[in-house]
């Protein structure tokens, strides 16, 4: 990605090729970045509500560049990858997420239209967030925050995006509360690929470990169609 609120979001460095194999992808996880990891806490440290539990964490692009980070948990009978952003580059966060997002449902392709749907809904909450920014107000936090859940359980597949206050720094930012901002209730198999592959983008683990971490989403391994990047 990029350094802290400035450069890319996603990459310090030239993109290179994509990769299709799943296991090259795999292991060559945030090379992209130049980082050798991307901060995976074998023991999730931040705060779940009464009904969840947490799995893991990342931080994103790195715990030393980091613009944000990605949780997953279980919510009740819910799989939940959580997307927490807070940058002060939210515009262009959101661009690279759209490159991405088409480059893995092109034109013509099952799950474009929802993925189409998931972009403008992104876009539409980035300007929100941006309109309420602070402008220059001495001691105001200058970073624009979104939080975006994929959601997964028997009967549901569903994004929701949400403008979070947050406390703490650190490794111990915490979502105090969240103001809903908008709710897509999405094709089944394009909710499922996508937290997939945000999974296999965000943590730089051995093949086996995030095998494990799929299983405990109740998910399956999909291919990547882009370089390694959190959406």
């Amino acid at each position: 990605m990029h350094p802290p609120d400035g450069g890319s979001f996603f990459s310090t460095a030239p993109q290179r090729p994509w990769v299709s194999d799943f296991a090259v992808a795999v292991c060559l996880a945030w090379c992209v970045l130049g980082a050798p990891a991307a901060g995976l806490d074998a023991t999730p440290a931040f705060q779940a509500q009464p009904n969840e539990e947490p799995i893991a964490r990342a931080f994103v692009p790195s715990p030393q560049q980091r613009v944000g980070e990605v949780r997953l948990l279980r919510r009740g009978g819910a799989s939940v990858v959580q997307t927490l952003l807070y940058t002060k580059v939210l515009r262009r966060v959101v661009g690279e997420i759209r490159k991405k997002e088409l480059a893995n449902w092109p034109p013509g392709a099952p799950g474009h239209d929802e993925a189409m749907r998931y972009i403008q809904a992104l876009e539409a909450a980035r300007e929100q967030i941006w309109k309420k920014s602070p402008k220059l107000e001495r001691g105001a936090d200058p970073r624009q925050k979104l939080l975006i859940e994929l959601i997964l359980d028997r009967t549901t597949s569903r994004v929701v995006l949400a403008e979070p206050e947050i406390s703490g720094s650190g490794d111990a930012v915490e979502v105090q509360t969240r103001k809903p901002l908008t709710t897509l209730d999405l094709e089944r198999s394009y909710v499922s690929r996508n937290m997939s592959l945000i999974v296999a983008d965000s943590f730089a683990v051995e093949p086996e470990r995030l095998q494990e971490l799929l299983r405990r989403l109740d998910l399956e391994p999909a291919t990547l169609a882009t370089p390694p990047h959190t959406r």
